[in-house]
């Protein structure tokens, strides 16, 4: 389990308005909620807390020392970005006990070059992350994949993933991770191929219709 340390402030005023005026001070509003305790109003810093996620991600367990108030054990729930410059605008962090499990997703990398990428196929990777369920101390920072192994058509599905004790898997395991597909033009010539085939049985058996025109001089 990674931890690590953050600093937050209360913060008194709200609505709109008051977010905007934040912003422009180079702080961001966040929301502390959870355990049911009291709901907490923040504001952090935004190019700190910029940093901070770039450095430990968003799946690190947080001290958050928020001054007078204490020190609490938080992760993040939820971080919205502007879609333009990708600033960050809020977010919203949830208490955790380090002897209640916790949900969250965790990030999957790709180590290794799959075989099947030199061949021509296409490296997909829809399922960047795996949602689990577990105690604080087991939670990983990232789940590894090797992809050296992969060949065209090869696929890795969420059943692959290597169990590990105490920690549940909460994805479908018919979902798939990563893939390496075949080409796009081949893909083609087998569909056009499949059609010419069905077409051709289709109409096996099929007596040909006789198509006859009679000379002018004959009418």
């Amino acid at each position: 389990m990674q931890q690590a340390n953050f600093e937050a402030q209360k913060r008194d005023v709200f609505g709109k308005g008051s977010a905007r005026a934040l912003r422009r001070a180079g702080q961001i509003p966040a929301i502390l909620y959870g355990r049911k305790k009291e709901t907490m109003s923040l504001q952090l810093d935004e190019i700190v807390f910029q940093r901070f996620l770039r450095s430990h991600g968003e799946s690190v367990f947080i001290n958050l020392d928020i001054g007078d108030y204490g020190v609490e054990t938080v992760m993040v729930k939820e971080v919205q970005r502007d879609p333009v410059n990708q600033k960050l605008l809020h977010a919203d962090l949830l208490r955790v006990s380090l002897e209640e499990s916790v949900t969250s997703a965790v990030p999957v990398v790709l180590v290794g070059s799959a075989p099947g990428i030199l061949e021509g196929g296409i490296l997909e990777f829809p399922h960047r992350q795996v949602l689990i369920r577990c105690l604080p101390a087991l939670f990983p920072e990232e789940f590894r994949i090797d992809i050296s192994g992969l060949g065209i058509s090869d696929i890795v599905f969420a059943s692959d993933l290597p169990a590990t004790e105490g920690v549940e898997f909460l994805d479908d395991p018919h979902t798939r991770i990563v893939a390496v597909t075949p080409p796009k033009v081949v893909e083609e010539l087998e569909e056009a191929e499949e059609g010419i085939e069905e077409e051709i049985e289709a109409t096996a058996g099929e007596e040909p219709e006789m198509v006859s025109r009679r000379r002018d001089d004959e009418e």
